[in-house]
């Protein structure tokens, strides 16, 4: 079930689509027959796969994955596909490359140096690398990139100027990462068009305030954080985040949100908190106004440890008037649903 529920999180993409127009493919998709495929041997390769390039041409979209490739060939094993290819686009509607292997283990600067092509999504994983050098995406290729996904690697630093370059990206997705430091300005560069944020099944906990609540995000409309150790949300974790309309904040380890955390969100209509271990939830994490806005069945707050007394009753009314979704049970009483506890009871 967890899993269905990220994958359904990440649907998100179509309906994003739908609004702004971009054409996305989805994360996972199937690999069609190839077009055409060039092969570059090298003795020092350890894989027992040998690096190479092929292209896929699913329904007209322009797709080139890259499979153990070393970095400095990567380049030129690009150009060929593009040179083969029977559509020949200078754009590339995806580049998926795993297994990726660089000098020194960092991604450093024109690591793709090129001006015959430029890329619309790229996904990169499990590469070897543990640093991204700054500006690693500037450059002619990286113009016009609209979707950048890195997972399954480990980085120690996400620096201020990692995403330099990066001015039309609208989607960002860092899950599966195992990240020690974020930098509180990394998302500057990308923020004023930044649509998407995914950062979920992080190797390592990390505090959300770093990443979403020192920059502001204009036109972000959903985050998912899903899969996390996150222990507390302070309330300054989206202090820049007024537009936003879905977050989801399931499947964590959450026991405390500070109050303010969501009262600029005032377009959220989608939250989920479910399967976290809150006990409780004060109605200042929201705010009057939030409260009152809220659309029918916004709120996931199941599979938590609720403790249901007179404090949380105000909880218990947006259940009673259809705004939380599912049945959230009363750890407190035996699990019995929210609609079956009279949370003011006075006990003796």
């Amino acid at each position: 079930m967890a899993v269905k529920r990220y994958f359904a999180a990440k649907g998100i993409l179509s309906r994003i689509d739908q609004m702004s127009g971009a054409i996305f493919l989805l994360c996972f998709a199937f690999i069609f027959p190839v077009t055409h495929s060039y092969e570059v041997l090298k003795n020092e390769q350890k894989s027992s796969f040998a690096p190479r390039c092929f292209t896929d041409i699913p329904s007209g979209i322009f797709l080139i994955q890259c499979e153990d490739v070393n970095v400095n060939d990567l380049t030129a094993m690009i150009e060929e596909e593009i040179k083969n290819s029977p559509i020949g686009k200078p754009t590339i509607s995806t580049l998926r490359i795993r297994n990726l292997n660089v000098e020194n283990r960092k991604l450093s600067q024109n690591w793709i140096n090129t001006t015959s092509f430029n890329i619309y999504r790229l996904e990169i994983y499990s590469a070897k690398i543990d640093s991204i050098e700054n500006n690693a995406f500037m450059g002619y290729a990286f113009e016009n990139l609209r979707y950048l996904e890195l997972q399954g690697m480990k980085i120690d630093t996400l620096e201020e100027g990692t995403f330099e370059g990066l001015y039309s990206l609208t989607t960002l997705d860092l899950s599966k990462l195992e990240v020690i430091h974020i930098n509180e300005n990394v998302l500057k560069t990308v923020a004023p068009r930044l649509v998407l944020l995914f950062v979920s099944f992080m190797v390592l906990p990390f505090n959300p305030t770093n990443l979403t609540g020192t920059v502001e995000l204009p036109q972000i409309s959903s985050i998912v954080m899903e899969f996390n150790e996150i222990p507390n949300i302070d309330s300054g974790s989206f202090a820049q985040i007024s537009n936003i309309k879905t977050m989801y904040l399931d499947f964590n380890n959450i026991e405390n949100i500070g109050c303010g955390t969501f009262q600029k969100m005032i377009s959220m209509d989608r939250l989920w908190l479910n399967s976290n271990k809150l006990t409780t939830l004060d109605s200042c994490v929201f705010g009057d106004e939030i409260i009152s806005n809220l659309k029918p069945y916004a709120l996931n707050l199941e599979y938590n440890k609720w403790n249901c007394n007179c404090d949380l009753d105000w909880l218990k009314q947006l259940k009673n008037n259809n705004k939380v979704l599912d049945d959230p049970k009363c750890a407190s009483h035996s699990n019995l649903p929210f609609e079956d506890v009279n949370f003011c009871e006075e006990k003796y």
